[in-house]
């Protein structure tokens, strides 16, 4: 028998993982036939998640009659022939729901914007905390936007799967930190959903050094964190953590003057520029002044979308398992 660890308990799985820990194979196992909730195997299996009352292991079983109500499982059923790429292995015969697989899942229970946040933290290159929040360092990204289209094509008619197309449009990878999702959001999305509609961008992308200036650069590439090629704007947030001390000023500096040299509008993001709406709607019209992107007028419906994002994003003390 099996165990297989999905939902919320895979979210915590996926989103905690670190850059130096290893990352399970993919499975080719097609159904849940096997798959088991007992809470004796549960003890058993030594599963790589921690579990309790108040935060019970979520586990996916095959029938009505897998299904269980224990204090500290909670089951869900899926029926049917699992979608290629649903499961990774775990140790002895148990699986976790594939990156994939939980964006589904999250998609199924959860609304559009949480599902979109979630898909960015799956395909970004950053863990957080055990305890659902708190950027605690670098890894590479565990899926692809391309990936989870595929999966999803696959999984046609399963319960969440048009929520997920709809979230799909706009999730970009790379992403490299919690703050740097606020700010992609506000940029892709349009203003019904909160964002203010910008030009295409990407996200973390490479950006060629002049040949010339790379003894200043002391690189011959630099990433920019939000590039908007059409305007060939650059707006980077610059952390307390990682952007204080005399030799990171330095370097924040000589990169910023390497970019306009080269012609690259550069912006720079800081928490005390955009630690409130109003502080953080005025950085957004900064941000289209210098790039020469056009200003537009935002319904009051709008606008309160746009408060509703960003104070969603911005609470520090919301878990997101």
């Amino acid at each position: 028998m099996s165990l297989i660890v999905s939902h919320e308990s895979a979210l915590c799985y996926w989103l905690t993982k670190m850059g130096d820990e290893c990352v399970p194979d993919y499975s080719d196992v097609g159904t849940l036939a096997r798959a088991t909730a007992s809470m004796g195997e549960v003890r058993e299996a030594l599963l790589p998640v921690d579990y309790s009352e108040k935060k019970p292991l979520h586990l996916l079983v095959p029938d009505q009659q897998g299904l269980r109500s224990l204090r500290q499982v909670k089951t869900h059923l899926f029926s049917g022939r699992l979608p290629p790429g649903s499961l990774c292995e775990l140790s002895g015969a148990n699986y976790v729901s594939s990156p994939e697989f939980t964006f589904l899942q999250v998609a199924a229970g959860r609304s559009l914007i949480e599902t979109l946040e979630l898909g960015y933290y799956l395909c970004g290159s950053f863990s957080i905390g055990e305890k659902g929040c708190g950027y605690t360092g670098q890894r590479p990204p565990l899926t692809t936007p391309e990936d989870i289209a595929r999966f999803l094509d696959s999984a046609d008619g399963a319960h969440g799967v048009r929520k997920a197309r709809s979230a799909l449009r706009y999730l970009l990878p790379n992403a490299a930190s919690p703050m740097e999702v606020l700010l992609v959001l506000a940029f892709v999305l349009p203003p019904r959903l909160g964002g203010w509609e910008f030009p295409e961008i990407q996200v973390n992308q490479r950006i060629d050094v002049d040949e010339r200036l790379r003894v200043i650069a002391e690189s011959d590439l630099f990433v920019g964190d939000i590039y908007i090629p059409s305007v060939n704007g650059d707006v980077e947030y610059d952390s307390e953590e990682f952007h204080t001390g005399r030799w990171r000023s330095d370097h924040t500096q000589a990169r910023r003057n390497v970019l306009e040299v080269m012609d690259v509008k550069t912006m720079s993001a800081t928490w005390s520029q955009i630690s409130n709406f109003e502080k953080f709607r005025t950085f957004i019209w900064m941000v289209k002044e210098r790039f020469g992107i056009s200003h537009r007028a935002f319904t009051p419906q709008e606008v309160t979308a746009q408060m509703d994002l960003y104070e969603f994003l911005t609470d520090f003390n919301r878990k997101l398992f």
